[in-house]
């Protein structure tokens, strides 16, 4: 069968896209990849009747989003339709809120796709039907209809190499761009990730309502062996001879036994040889895993905090971790300047009170130094825990107002949700500290400064008067954005990608 595959994020690397894609051509399908990264969520009339022109000749269509692209996978859809195909809806949020999807496309798929698709071209191929396949969900009759989710894929290393054939590729991009997609175009890191699930259950995660979807179906954390990660490592590097270094997207590279540290260390270097980016959780950072990674060639590590109240941590994201185990990490980090400390942290949260903030603003003053620190606006995401119970609580009003169409990456935008209005002042502060972090400033705000910044009168006074707090948060943005746009341009001439953040190296 012709299959398109169509992502409606803006995501031009889709790595769970592409695995369908390599899925399904083992077992003897023909894919096409249509991307649609417009940049403003938007798709325009001529978008749309290109992407209709390039699946018109396929025999099934599958649709992949995240919550945030929704929109945008609900008008491809509608301009689908009038091809009479079987319409197929997949990812992120057909997965978590299925209840938002049926309504649109013929069936959506809930949870993995490889064997979904595989089984769901076979039966359209022999002229069955798709009704009862698990995984599937649709509406009959005005009810929704959920099928049992099949086993999860338990062994990781048997799934093929992702989709970077660029053989049948197109992008949409900015209002009426379209060409076929060639490797040189993409950044300058590779995106790949080498396991799948997470072990924490982090309420404001997808993670722990796929976890309740998958309850008595397997391992929901699967990593691949070491042997076949460094191997595909290996492949991509090939794919892309002139990227400086990876992004290894795993939720959690660190939760691995130290065995697998050492059997990276010994083999990466020689086989790939590419410096890399990763994220860890601080109660897996150690120090033996970092020095192994480290010789590996770790160049940064990104480090999910979320805030320095242990009452938000623990009550409301359901992350119990401990200022004391996160500074622990830190030192363990800190012992390399040559590696990128980067930490998360989550603002724009109505469920946190000016302790809640100024907690999380000591935190930030007793983080060893260097760091980089990264602000994520906080998004309720549907179908997850917290999405539940900021509905229940009356915080949000439902999927509308839930945030879903921000990227949670551009900074604290609060003026389409008054519920981000909660404590503007001490939120603004914390945005404006994001980036570079030295014993003498954070961010932009100097350290002498943080005393008076956040003095009670000060605090009430913008709490009051608001004006303040909207135009450093407008600044904030607008040099987000500014410095995003630099750090891309520097990556295209700087070799070390860790130069771009001006951290002292020295040898150990």
């Amino acid at each position: 069968m012709i299959i398109s595959l169509i992502c409606a994020d803006d995501d031009n690397w889709a790595l769970g896209l592409r695995s369908i894609s390599s899925a399904l051509k083992v077992a003897g399908h023909q894919t096409r990849l249509i991307f649609t990264s417009t940049g403003d969520g938007f798709l325009n009339k001529h978008n749309l009747e290109t992407i209709k022109s390039l699946s018109e000749n396929s025999d099934l269509i599958g649709v992949s989003s995240m919550s945030r692209g929704s929109k945008k996978a609900k008008a491809i859809i509608n301009a689908l339709k009038p091809l009479r195909k079987l319409i197929v809806w997949g990812g992120m949020h057909p997965s978590l809120y299925p209840e938002d999807c049926v309504e649109h496309a013929d069936i959506i798929c809930r949870g993995e796709g490889e064997e979904f698709m595989i089984e769901l071209a076979g039966r359209l191929a022999s002229g069955g039907e798709p009704w009862d396949i698990r995984n599937g969900a649709y509406k009959e009759n005005g009810r929704i209809i959920l099928n049992e989710v099949r086993p999860l894929i338990g062994d990781l290393d048997k799934l093929p190499m992702v989709d970077f054939s660029f053989a049948d590729e197109f992008h949409v991009e900015g209002q009426s761009t379209i060409r076929p997609h060639m490797p040189t175009s993409l950044a300058s890191s590779i995106l790949f990730s080498g396991s799948r699930g997470c072990i924490f259950n982090c309420h404001y995660c997808s993670n722990s309502q796929l976890k309740m979807l998958y309850a008595g179906k397997g391992r929901y954390a699967r990593k691949m062996s070491i042997s076949r990660f460094v191997e595909s490592a290996r492949t991509c590097r090939e794919k892309f001879p002139h990227a400086k270094y990876f992004y290894f997207t795993d939720e959690d590279f660190f939760a691995r036994p130290l065995d697998d540290f050492r059997e990276f260390a010994a083999i990466y270097p020689e086989k790939v040889g590419l410096p890399f980016e990763c994220m860890g959780s601080p109660q897996q950072i150690t120090g033996d895993k970092i020095t192994l990674l480290v010789k590996a060639g770790l160049w940064r590590v990104d480090v999910g905090v979320e805030s320095g109240s242990e009452r938000i941590k623990k009550e409301i994201y359901n992350r119990p971790v401990s200022n004391e185990v996160v500074l622990r990490a830190a030192g363990n980090v800190n012992l390399y300047r040559q590696v990128v400390a980067c930490y998360f942290f989550i603002i724009g949260n109505p469920y946190e009170n000016q302790k809640d903030l100024l907690a999380t603003l000591n935190l930030l003053r007793s983080l060893p130094t260097p760091y980089i620190l990264r602000t994520y606006n906080l998004v309720f995401i549907p179908g997850t825990i917290l999405f539940k119970k900021a509905c229940q609580d009356g915080v949000i009003a439902g999927l509308e107002d839930s945030g879903y169409e921000l990227d949670f990456l551009s900074g604290l935008e609060h003026r389409k949700h008054t519920w981000k209005n909660e404590n503007l002042y001490l939120n603004g502060l914390i945005f404006l500290m994001a980036g570079k972090s030295t014993s003498l400033r954070l961010g932009f705000i100097p350290r002498i400064l943080i005393p008076i910044l956040v003095h009670p009168s000060l605090v009430d006074l913008n709490n009051r008067h608001q004006a303040m707090s909207k135009a450093m948060i407008a600044f904030a943005r607008g040099w987000i954005r500014m410095r995003r746009k630099g750090a891309l341009l520097a990556l295209k001439v700087i070799k070390n990608p860790s130069l771009i953040y001006s951290l002292k190296r020295v040898k150990r």
